[in-house]
């Protein structure tokens, strides 16, 4: 009843944020003891009877800890002589067919 003194505002049943589930997917989880948090992972990654959002989130988990990003580590000297920058950052060099005096 909006305008009426003392009948307006406060609480009301079933709002605000729901709580969470604590240990979701644990029902599912085979037991972990002795493992690494990376072994656990793929444990759980390669079990083919989890769901497979929880297959997939491990897998994501554990991806930065099999795999670089690119660019990361020491360059090639192959590629990148002497630790000289290349790509964007190289030293630019003179158009194609230029007269060189």
């Amino acid at each position: 009843m909006a305008g009426v003194k003392g009948r307006s505002g406060g609480a009301r049943a079933g709002a605000g944020r729901k709580p969470k589930p604590e240990n979701a997917g644990a029902e599912y989880a085979p037991s972990t003891a002795g493992m690494t948090p990376l072994d656990a992972l793929e444990t759980f990654m390669n079990d083919p009877a989890l769901p497979a959002a929880l297959r997939l989130k491990a897998a994501g988990l554990a991806a930065p800890f099999r795999h670089k990003k690119m660019g990361e580590g020491k360059p090639d000297p192959k590629t990148d002589p002497a630790g000289q920058p290349s790509g964007r950052f190289a030293a630019r060099t003179g158009p194609p067919g230029a007269v060189k005096h």
